[in-house]
């Protein structure tokens, strides 16, 4: 057969490819083997490609106007002059377009992008091979890359085993011919793809289930099926663009043909297992991506493999369509894949090309468009912790040291204790896993039990109690005395991002760590606003480095040359997942500190992350492990919102301080005309309100230092600003909640605790004021400057306000601690103030119940202890029921503090008592009365062995009436007070002892009589046998009833009932095997989403080297696909660089580090 007798239709199809038409069209009409028919294809193009295509295409050749939808679908459009998809795919398609068929003539079709440009002699070389071999019904062309026509895109396509698009061609590999001698090949690229039109329509053409990438192999894989071969010919080269185009198919097309491109080839009885080999697979690269910190590209493959998976519809079509033209048997084409040997060690080479200092891949959730990197290293918590250089680690070592002393000289009471109490503090479970089950049960087991998830804040105590090594309360102590100092490291870490100099960082570090903010939490025992001053900078760093607004640790990290690989992440507008990760780590312990908190941060996150755009990508996902911690609140909040407003701790009133006294760093009132505590020399001086002068040097020199910090320019200056803006937002914050109480305690309402938000407001002015004072330096050694005569002493004079005011704040702290008789009755008589900064917190035993009552309190019974208080002197008494070893700081919970009021949040109203409640105030009547009334079946309901009256020893009148209530056997006074235990008034038949009255869960007959006690864990039943009983009997639990209350007896469901107030179940008379347990709806998914939020924020805070990322992977996404805009097109923070603006804050003019590397 000669030329003459081939008749070949070129399909141009173009998409905004005004830039490249014009040559691609010129190349098509030079060729020495001219074609013979034109078709263009516009698909939805906003340039001038119709028009060019109208201009310079030869006179008659059909237009088609299509719709982007891929290069398949446009070629199908502009064959069969129809812009619709085939009702299967695989059915054979028209040709309207195309020359009528001539017997005499074989017809050939072209395919050609708008920007891949063929060579003079390309398609000549094509028919060449073709007509010497009719067996050849494909045949492709050599890619180059159209800037640089030597380096090499690809020589034709291989497959792997698992769909993976490949051309072996190693990174910037030059054509020196080295290909020459492939020809059959698995497929050829759709880029100057020839294809015989007989065979086209017989395939159906391009599989409209695969719009971009992918559709090649398809059709290569079909043919090859079908008995035909496929070529490709070296000698005809395509100069091709796919760095400047993206496929209009989208950048997670990839992965998807590649699960589809399986999922269609399989045989039938492989398609389930193919489906979930992909899926699980593509856990895993989520699981990897989420360590090399690029989430992105795991989240990418895991949607892309789950909307091929999901598209059953299209895959039975594509499926029937490939069976209809398959001749030969699938097996055939297995010796054309690509071995997983050649293919991993191809990814090797890429690898080691593309060097360990560059990271590919954006991670902004696509996953071949041009992008940042994450710049994520093992080298970013050397970047989050003390700059190179060894003499600036000095100052954080002197403010830890100097921070350390004051710390134990104010808290050398508590310094060995066993456990603390007072105030909002208790000690906290002897066990980790009793702190575990109070933090993740969904039965709160204070006093009778109420359904609801525990706090979030005991995860925190959790976590803090595993450096006890087994012993919690240990852990606790060496933390309460631990967080000066440890707040003075944080402050001295977060300083270091808007300021180099080590002296402001000192006084920083100081200044935070003797905050009253912290300081009042610490006297008053609120362990959460401890954890919030303490965390907080460490959100603050974060966050900045997250938006790469951090600051360069030396000169080797200053601004990049715009001929350097990108930056580090976190600085010059790079952002870092790492940064990113750990931020919402910290923010999710200080929003469960401060749950109040929470919908602040959710809102300064969002303001933050809109303005910024992409550079806040990683910002939007510091919030997401706090919101998911906040949701086992969200059941007991629908029903009383205040859950989500409940501090931790034990319910402590306080008035909050006037917004000045707050903005000066005070949460709690005092009386600006009193005295202060250890300056009773100075009022005997000169007599004044010292505790508002006094709080004057705590809080203006920090306040004014960040009014200068505002002067500051560029992006050292817009960091100040938003500081500002936050902390003023919080301040409101915090004065807005006083609205909303959320508990009430000794008859007052209490509203959450100003002392967070007072804390984040003066984060804020921290790093203004480090800023402020960065800036006067900047203008002392700035020679032009008209200010640097003023600058100098200005500077001084900072840092002596400063240290006065970091030296009063100590006086302040540590006057109530060490003052004399003189002074302390001063202060009892108002003539002076502590200024909120007592000490309430007390060295306590670990154990708050007597020791036997604890013992049997833990014992398998769970037995509790009824413990009583007068409260006033009116007669007024208050009673708890403790289980254990006494109530502890875990076992508190939001949803008991809120359950005592009801109303709207800014009218609340006090809630009703329950039928629990009611008669738990009617025993302790009858108790404090001294009436012979037997207490004990009311004891017994509430499973009450013990009871304490916490009196000072010697006050024995209420103890009096005690010892002559009926049942009550006195033991004698212990270190947790008067103690008695309930005698049993009958014998129960099961009882091991004779003196066990009562359980946790107890077994009643039909007349309500105990007959046995039943062991049990917060009250959880686990397969406990029974024996043969008498029929109507139950068993009772005491705890509320609720509907979450489960039982099976031999896995049987027992009917629920109630003893009064209490749960019960009906047990039938068999012996058997009795469960109980409370089940929540929300437990599952809610532990399963926990479980996945925080496992990928451990995997992004991982630091790892840059060599162990994807960057073999997205150098062969841009080889085999196209669809990244280059290897080394990374867009670094839209080439925004700033000086280090330590010499006049000018940003410099940015120059995109891509364009030079393409340069």
């Amino acid at each position: 057969m000669i030329h003459s007798q081939v008749r070949v239709t070129a399909v141009v199809v173009a998409h905004d490819g005004e830039s490249f038409l014009p040559a691609t069209l010129e190349a098509l009409t030079t060729q020495t083997r001219p074609v013979d028919h034109f078709i263009g294809v516009d698909a939805g193009s906003q340039d001038n490609s119709a028009r060019i295509l109208t201009d310079s295409l030869p006179a008659g050749s059909p237009l088609v106007k299509a719709r982007a939808r891929g290069f398949g679908a446009s070629v199908r459009a502009g064959v069969t002059g129809e812009d619709a998809l085939p009702r299967r795919a695989g059915d054979p398609t028209t040709s309207g377009n195309l020359p009528t068929v001539d017997p005499e003539i074989q017809d050939w079709i072209w395919l050609i992008h708008d920007d891949s440009a063929p060579d003079s002699g390309a398609l000549e070389a094509l028919l060449e091979v073709v007509e010497t071999s009719p067996a050849v019904t494909i045949a492709g062309c050599k890619q180059l890359d159209r800037d640089q026509p030597r380096r090499l895109l690809d020589v034709g396509l291989g497959i792997s085993r698992w769909g993976e698009r490949l051309t072996m061609i190693d990174v910037d590999e030059l054509d020196q011919g080295q290909y020459d001698s492939r020809s059959d090949r698995f497929a050829v690229n759709s880029a100057g793809l020839l294809v015989r039109r007989d065979v086209w329509e017989d395939l159906g053409g391009f599989d409209p289930a695969l719009p971009g990438l992918g559709d090649d192999l398809d059709l290569c894989w079909r043919n090859r099926l079908a008995g035909n071969r496929v070529v490709v010919v070296p000698t005809a080269k395509m100069l091709h663009a796919p760095d400047k185009v993206r496929s209009i198919a989208g950048p997670l097309a990839g992965r998807r043909a590649e699960v589809y491109l399986r999922l269609k080839h399989a045989a039938a009885w492989k398609v389930p297992f193919v489906a979930l080999g992909a899926i699980l697979g593509s856990l895993f690269r989520l699981l990897i991506s989420l360590v090399a910190k690029d989430p992105a590209f795991g989240f990418g493959q895991l949607s892309s493999t789950l909307t091929a998976v999901f598209s059953p519809v299209a895959l039975r079509g594509s499926r029937r369509g490939a069976r209809r033209t398959r001749k030969v048997s699938r097996s055939l084409v297995r010796p054309l894949m690509v071995p997983r040997r050649e293919v991993w060690a191809h990814r090797r080479n890429l690898l080691q090309a593309a060097g360990t200092s560059t990271v590919l891949g954006d991670g902004s959730g696509v996953t071949a468009e041009a992008s940042n990197p994450s710049g994520d290293s093992s080298d970013d918590f050397a970047e989050l912790a003390a700059p190179n250089r060894t003499s600036s680690s000095v100052s954080a070592v002197i403010a830890v040291l100097a921070t350390a002393v004051v710390a134990l000289l104010g808290l050398r009471s508590v310094f060995g204790s066993g456990a603390l109490a007072g105030g909002s503090m208790l000690p906290v479970s002897d066990r980790l896993s009793g702190i575990w089950a109070h933090a993740t049960g969904w039965w709160q087991d204070l006093g009778t039990g109420m359904p609801g998830h525990g706090d979030p804040f005991d995860l925190v105590l959790w976590l803090l109690s595993l450096l006890g090594f087994g012993t919690p309360n240990t852990a606790i102590v060496v933390l309460y005395l631990a967080a000066m100092p440890l707040a003075a490291l944080f402050a001295w870490l977060a300083l270091g991002s808007v300021t180099a100099s080590r002296a402001a960082r000192l006084l920083g570090a100081l200044v935070w760590a003797l905050a009253p903010a912290l300081q009042v939490a610490l006297g008053s025992g609120r362990a959460g606003a401890i954890a919030v001053h303490v965390l907080v900078p460490l959100v603050g760093l974060g966050v900045i480095r997250a938006v790469g607004a951090g600051r360069p640790r030396t000169e080797q990290h200053a601004v990049p040359s715009p001929a350097d690989p990108p930056s580090k992440a976190g600085l010059h507008g790079v952002p870092s997942w790492t940064a990113a990760a750990g931020a919402a780590l910290a923010l999710a312990a200080v929003t469960a500190a401060s749950p109040s908190l929470l919908p602040l941060a959710v809102v300064l996150v969002v303001v933050l992350a809109i303005p910024l755009g992409r550079r806040a990508r990683t910002l939007w996902w510091v919030p997401v492990p706090s919101l998911v911690l906040a949701l086992g609140s969200v059941p007991a909040a629908l029903n009383n919102p205040r859950v989500l407003l409940a501090d931790p701790g034990v319910v402590q009133p306080f008035q909050a301080a006037d917004l000045w006294q707050q903005a000066l760093g005070f949460p709690v009132a005092f009386d600006p005309m009193a005295g202060a505590n250890g300056f009773g020399w100075a009022a005997n001086l000169l007599p004044g309100p010292w505790a508002f002068i006094a709080a004057l040097i705590v809080g203006v020199p920090l306040l004014l230092l960040a009014i200068v910090g505002l002067l500051r320019r560029g992006r050292r200056g817009a960091i100040i600003r938003t500081a500002w803006v936050a902390g003023v937002l919080t301040l409101a914050t915090g004065y807005a909640v006083q609205a909303l109480p959320f508990g009430v305690t000794a008859g007052r309402e209490v509203t959450p605790f100003t002392g967070p938000f007072v804390s984040v407001f003066m984060l804020g002015v921290l790093l203004s004021a480090a800023g402020g004072l960065d800036w006067m330096r900047s203008v002392r050694i700035h020679k032009t400057s008209r200010l640097r005569v003023i600058a100098g002493p200005a500077m001084a004079a900072a840092v002596v306000l400063v240290l006065a005011s970091a030296t009063v704040a100590t006086t302040l702290w540590l006057a109530p601690r060490t003052v004399g008789t003189a002074d302390a009755a001063a202060g009892e008589s108002g003539a002076t103030s502590d200024l909120g900064l007592g000490q309430a917190v007390l060295p306590v035993a670990a154990r708050t119940l007597p020791a036997t009552a604890a013992d049997r309190g833990n014992s398998p019974l769970q037995e509790r202890t009824l413990v009583l208080a007068p409260e006033g002197n009116d007669g007024a008494m208050s009673a708890t029921l403790m289980s254990g070893s006494g109530m502890s700081l875990d076992q508190l919970s939001a949803v008991s503090a809120s359950s005592r009021l009801t109303g709207t949040l800014t009218d609340p109203q006090a809630a009703p008592d329950d039928d629990s409640a009611k008669d738990l105030r009617s025993t302790v009547a009858g108790l404090a009365s001294g009436q012979a009334i037997d207490p004990r079946p009311e004891l017994a309901r509430f499973g009450v062995s013990f009871v304490v009256l916490q009196v000072p020893e010697g006050v024995s009148t209420l103890a009096g009436r005690l010892d002559g209530v009926p049942g009550l056997a006195p033991v004698g006074y212990t270190e947790a007070g008067w103690l008695w235990r309930v005698t049993p008034d009958t014998e129960i038949k099961d009882a091991e002892t004779p003196n066990e009255f009562t359980a946790r869960v107890r077994l009643l007959d039909a007349e309500g009589e105990t007959t046995s006690l039943i062991g049990s864990h917060a009250a959880r039943v686990q397969a406990h046998a029974l024996p043969n009983g008498p029929k109507g009997r139950t068993v009772v639990l005491a705890e509320r009833a609720d509907p979450g209350w489960e039982a099976t007896y031999d896995g049987k469901a027992l009917e629920s009932t109630t003893n009064g107030w209490a749960q019960a179940f009906k047990l039938p008379s068999g012996a058997g095997e009795l469960s109980i347990g409370y089940s929540a709806p929300w437990s599952l998914p809610l532990g399963i989403l926990m479980v996945l939020v925080f496992a990928g924020t451990l995997l992004l805070v991982i630091p790892i080297p840059a060599s162990r990322r994807f960057a073999a992977r997205r150098v062969e996404e841009f080889r085999t696909t196209g669809s990244a805009e280059s290897v080394w097109d990374i867009d670094d923070a839209d080439g925004e660089h700033l000086q280090d603006e330590d010499d006049g804050d000018a940003p410099l003019e940015g120059t995109s580090v891509a364009e030079e590397h393409k340069s």
